[in-house]
Protein backbone atom coordinates (compact mmCIF):
# COMPACT_ATOMS: atom_id res chain seq x y z
CA UNK A 1 0.00 0.00 0.00
CA UNK A 2 1.27 3.34 -0.91
CA UNK A 3 -0.54 5.66 1.51
CA UNK A 4 0.33 7.42 4.93
CA UNK A 5 -2.28 5.57 6.08
CA UNK A 6 -3.73 1.54 6.52
CA UNK A 7 -7.13 1.33 7.14
CA UNK A 8 -8.38 -2.02 8.66
CA UNK A 9 -11.96 -1.93 8.18
CA UNK A 10 -14.34 -4.73 10.08
CA UNK A 11 -11.37 -6.46 12.10
CA UNK A 12 -10.78 -9.75 12.57
CA UNK A 13 -8.58 -12.63 14.48
CA UNK A 14 -6.91 -12.97 11.12
CA UNK A 15 -5.90 -9.82 10.93
CA UNK A 16 -3.58 -10.22 13.89
CA UNK A 17 -0.25 -9.54 12.84
CA UNK A 18 2.64 -6.98 12.62
CA UNK A 19 2.75 -4.40 10.29
CA UNK A 20 5.17 -2.50 9.13
CA UNK A 21 5.12 1.08 7.91
CA UNK A 22 8.36 2.20 5.47
CA UNK A 23 9.30 5.56 4.36
CA UNK A 24 11.57 6.67 1.65
CA UNK A 25 12.75 10.00 0.69
CA UNK A 26 16.08 11.36 -1.04
CA UNK A 27 17.41 11.86 2.67
CA UNK A 28 17.45 7.89 2.84
CA UNK A 29 14.43 4.97 4.67
CA UNK A 30 13.37 4.60 8.05
CA UNK A 31 10.20 2.37 9.22
CA UNK A 32 8.37 1.28 12.16
CA UNK A 33 5.95 -1.75 13.29
CA UNK A 34 3.17 -2.05 14.96
CA UNK A 35 1.62 -5.39 16.15
CA UNK A 36 -1.94 -5.90 15.80
CA UNK A 37 -3.57 -7.95 18.29
CA UNK A 38 -7.25 -8.94 18.05
CA UNK A 39 -8.67 -10.63 20.99
CA UNK A 40 -11.13 -13.68 19.73
CA UNK A 41 -15.02 -13.41 21.68
CA UNK A 42 -15.18 -13.54 25.07
CA UNK A 43 -17.50 -17.05 26.25
CA UNK A 44 -18.67 -17.51 28.98
CA UNK A 45 -21.41 -20.89 30.34
CA UNK A 46 -23.69 -20.95 32.64
CA UNK A 47 -24.98 -23.90 34.19
CA UNK A 48 -28.50 -24.27 35.78
CA UNK A 49 -28.74 -25.57 38.52
CA UNK A 50 -25.24 -26.23 38.42
CA UNK A 51 -22.38 -28.56 36.94
CA UNK A 52 -22.40 -31.51 39.31
CA UNK A 53 -25.99 -33.30 39.12
CA UNK A 54 -28.11 -35.95 40.68
CA UNK A 55 -29.08 -38.87 38.52
CA UNK A 56 -32.93 -37.63 37.18
CA UNK A 57 -32.17 -33.66 37.24
CA UNK A 58 -32.40 -31.54 34.32
CA UNK A 59 -30.02 -28.96 33.29
CA UNK A 60 -29.74 -26.06 30.79
CA UNK A 61 -26.56 -24.66 29.58
CA UNK A 62 -26.41 -21.59 28.10
CA UNK A 63 -23.73 -19.66 26.09
CA UNK A 64 -23.02 -16.67 25.72
CA UNK A 65 -20.92 -13.89 23.48
CA UNK A 66 -20.22 -10.84 23.47
CA UNK A 67 -19.07 -9.26 19.74
CA UNK A 68 -19.97 -9.99 16.34
CA UNK A 69 -22.40 -8.84 13.96
CA UNK A 70 -24.16 -12.45 13.38
CA UNK A 71 -22.67 -15.15 15.94
CA UNK A 72 -23.47 -18.81 15.26
CA UNK A 73 -23.25 -20.86 18.02
CA UNK A 74 -22.98 -24.76 18.58
CA UNK A 75 -22.47 -27.28 21.26
CA UNK A 76 -20.22 -30.51 21.11
CA UNK A 77 -21.48 -33.26 23.15
CA UNK A 78 -19.37 -36.10 24.87
CA UNK A 79 -20.88 -38.30 22.19
CA UNK A 80 -19.43 -35.53 19.43
CA UNK A 81 -23.49 -35.19 18.68
CA UNK A 82 -23.49 -31.30 17.68
CA UNK A 83 -26.38 -28.70 18.70
CA UNK A 84 -27.00 -25.69 17.12
CA UNK A 85 -28.42 -23.55 19.68
CA UNK A 86 -26.28 -21.30 22.49
CA UNK A 87 -29.00 -22.85 24.98
CA UNK A 88 -28.63 -26.46 25.37
CA UNK A 89 -31.01 -28.29 27.91
CA UNK A 90 -30.23 -32.27 29.38
CA UNK A 91 -33.13 -33.77 31.31
CA UNK A 92 -33.15 -36.69 33.35
CA UNK A 93 -29.39 -36.93 33.21
CA UNK A 94 -27.88 -40.40 33.50
CA UNK A 95 -24.31 -41.01 34.44
CA UNK A 96 -24.01 -41.54 30.60
CA UNK A 97 -24.66 -37.70 30.12
CA UNK A 98 -21.12 -37.14 32.31
CA UNK A 99 -18.44 -35.56 29.86
CA UNK A 100 -17.37 -32.37 28.69
CA UNK A 101 -19.43 -29.79 26.76
CA UNK A 102 -18.13 -27.50 24.27
CA UNK A 103 -20.30 -24.54 23.25
CA UNK A 104 -18.56 -22.72 19.56
CA UNK A 105 -19.43 -19.66 18.68
CA UNK A 106 -18.66 -19.15 14.72
CA UNK A 107 -18.99 -15.34 12.49
CA UNK A 108 -17.72 -13.58 9.70
CA UNK A 109 -14.79 -12.81 12.01
CA UNK A 110 -13.69 -15.97 12.97
CA UNK A 111 -14.60 -18.70 15.99
CA UNK A 112 -13.73 -18.89 19.51
CA UNK A 113 -14.95 -22.29 22.00
CA UNK A 114 -15.08 -22.80 25.74
CA UNK A 115 -15.84 -25.99 27.80
CA UNK A 116 -17.62 -27.03 30.93
CA UNK A 117 -17.72 -30.48 32.43
CA UNK A 118 -20.99 -32.30 33.42
CA UNK A 119 -20.47 -34.62 36.69
CA UNK A 120 -23.38 -37.16 36.94
CA UNK A 121 -23.51 -38.39 40.43
CA UNK A 122 -25.64 -42.49 40.42
CA UNK A 123 -28.47 -42.21 42.82
CA UNK A 124 -27.75 -43.36 46.57
CA UNK A 125 -28.70 -47.04 46.77
CA UNK A 126 -28.69 -49.33 50.17
CA UNK A 127 -29.89 -52.26 51.22
CA UNK A 128 -31.09 -53.12 54.66
CA UNK A 129 -31.86 -56.48 56.18
CA UNK A 130 -33.10 -57.37 59.05
CA UNK A 131 -30.67 -58.97 61.29
CA UNK A 132 -31.40 -62.61 61.69
CA UNK A 133 -33.39 -62.73 58.37
CA UNK A 134 -33.76 -66.51 56.65
CA UNK A 135 -34.94 -67.43 53.31
CA UNK A 136 -35.62 -70.03 51.31
CA UNK A 137 -34.50 -70.73 48.11
CA UNK A 138 -36.61 -69.07 45.70
CA UNK A 139 -39.02 -66.86 48.30
CA UNK A 140 -39.48 -63.64 47.10
CA UNK A 141 -38.51 -60.41 49.12
CA UNK A 142 -39.60 -56.88 49.32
Amino acid sequence: VTSDMLPVNNVMTNDTGEYTCIVTSEAGNAKTSVTLSVEPYDLSVEANPGLELTFGENVTLTCTSEGGPTLNYTWMLPDNTEVTSNMLSVNNVTTSDTGEYTCIVTSEAGNANTSVTLSVEPYDLSVEANPGLELTFGENVT
